[in-house]
């Protein structure tokens, strides 16, 4: 994988030594998908995480749809943490933003991002339903359990 520098105007996250920082950290990766995190400071501190294939906690798109077979009407999709709400992947993966209004997404799939300094955490939708808003643009800053979309029953 290759690595990218994404520090450029953006402060410390904090003590890489605090058990709570890291426990967050690790618990974000898991939800990613990905397997391994590095993030290196510019005064030279690095955290590396690296998960264990059998440790992800990712949800698989099966045991996504259990938990919450049925979305009731008009249920909001709210942030996992307060960051800049990306409606695509800075990647440039895809033609265009992940999800939209009238646009059905199954349980599982991711349905926008929210970053925090070199973090990228999905929003995964809970449920196989219709997106019936978005509630934020991309690069607006979004807070910790703000509404970003409302998806309807498919």
């Amino acid at each position: 994988m290759s690595r990218r520098d994404r520090s450029s105007g953006r402060s410390g996250i904090g003590d890489f030594s605090d058990p709570a920082l890291i426990s967050t950290l690790t618990a974000w990766l898991g939800d990613s998908g990905a397997s391994e995190l590095e993030i290196s400071t510019k005064d030279g501190h690095t955290l590396k995480i690296v998960l264990a294939p059998d440790a992800s906690p990712v949800r698989h798109r099966d045991e996504a749809q259990d938990a919450a077979s049925s979305v009731p009407e008009g249920r909001a999709v709210k942030a996992p943490l307060a960051g800049v709400f990306r409606d695509r992947h800075p990647g440039g993966f895809g033609p265009g933003p992940l999800t939209g209004e009238d646009r059905t997404l199954e349980a599982g799939d991711i349905a926008v991002f929210v970053e925090v300094g070199p973090i990228l955490i999905p929003v995964i939708a809970p449920a196989t339903a219709l997106v019936a808003g978005v509630h934020a643009r991309a690069g607006e800053l979004i807070g910790y359990g703000d509404p970003v979309l409302t998806m309807e029953h498919a």
